[in-house]
């Protein structure tokens, strides 16, 4: 009983710390009703202050294509923001507001991530005020499908993802970002997906660096091939990037297909798409990567320029 409460009271206490740093998102635009009508379209979700001068982080679902942003903190001020950088492919959108005595969330103290480990969900749903839950990490990177695009590298949690938690922070029991919830299944039963925070940051100090998010794109969605896998498709090797889809781009303009396998980028070993994503993202975009494969019993070399991702 007294190891209860001690969980119970660390829980309250990394909750106590992380609603300072969460804050909700308004969004507003203007749509034609009809020929003679203009009437306000509007949207709700969460962010989370990355910096204390006045960075926030966002899903870009949530503000992209409109025109009037707001950030409320949790002690009730509200600031018109300006998005910064918005990348679609990672659903990231990066915001920035002019306030003072800003609380940022805990990031470069971060611990690797691993299933079975607590998460709890802060976020400010439809703009009621702080909700909480409380899970683990169900899964690491996990890829979905959303309307337009692919989300790869998801942290996938039990902790309930609310209708408006998109853009809040899925934190660990230090009270440290692990990630930022995206995505819900209504269907289904707790299950949900967040950006992992190794995403956020990326795309944060390239914001830093050079203005803009533009994220370096290969045109590939796959899964890490392992033993398992390779024994039911009867593959001769278990280990790389096993391909699933080719949307058009860089990767369909020289010819990969589903069911190839990355095994190594510029000489390097692909141990799997994890490994793949971070290859790809330690690059620019233009930049040419030697891309060995393997395709049925033989082993292909290309070049493949990254593209911006959509």
């Amino acid at each position: 009983m007294t190891e209860f409460k001690n969980l119970e009271e660390r829980v309250v206490g990394v909750v106590d710390k992380v609603i300072p740093s969460v804050v909700s998102v308004s969004v507003t635009k203007l749509t034609r009703v009809n020929l003679s009508q203009v009437a306000p379209v509007q949207g709700q979700g969460s962010g989370v202050i990355l910096s204390e001068d006045g960075y926030i982080v966002t899903n870009a679902h949530v503000v992209a294509g409109f025109s009037d942003v707001e950030v409320t903190l949790n002690d009730g001020r509200t600031f018109k923001a300006r998005i910064m950088g918005l990348s679609k492919a990672r659903d990231i959108a990066i915001l920035k507001i002019e306030a003072d005595d800003l609380v940022p969330i805990k990031m470069s103290e971060c611990t690797s991530l691993r299933m079975g480990q607590f998460a709890i969900a802060v976020g400010n749903p439809l703009g009621l005020g702080t909700t909480v839950t409380f899970g683990m990490v169900s899964a690491i990177d996990r890829t979905i499908q959303s309307r337009n695009t692919y989300l790869e590298g998801l942290v996938q949690t039990s902790a309930q993802i609310n209708p408006g938690n998109s853009g809040g922070a899925l934190v660990d029991s230090d009270g440290c970002l692990i990630g930022v919830p995206t995505a819900m299944i209504p269907w289904s039963q707790g299950i949900g997906f967040a950006i992992a925070a190794d995403e956020v940051k990326a795309a944060f100090d390239e914001l830093r660096q050079t203005g803009d998010i533009r994220t370096p794109w290969l045109g590939v969605v796959g899964v890490t091939l392992n033993k398992a896998i390779a024994a039911h498709y009867r593959l001769q090797i278990d280990q790389g990037a096993l391909l699933l889809e080719i949307p058009r781009g860089p990767a369909s303009d020289v010819g990969l297909r589903p069911g190839d396998v990355i095994i190594s980028v510029d000489g390097d070993d692909v141990v799997g798409m994890d490994d793949l994503r971070r290859k790809i993202l330690q690059k620019g975009v233009g930049e040419k990567l030697l891309v060995r494969f393997h395709r049925a019993n033989d082993v292909f070399e290309t070049y493949i320029t990254l593209g911006a991702a959509p």
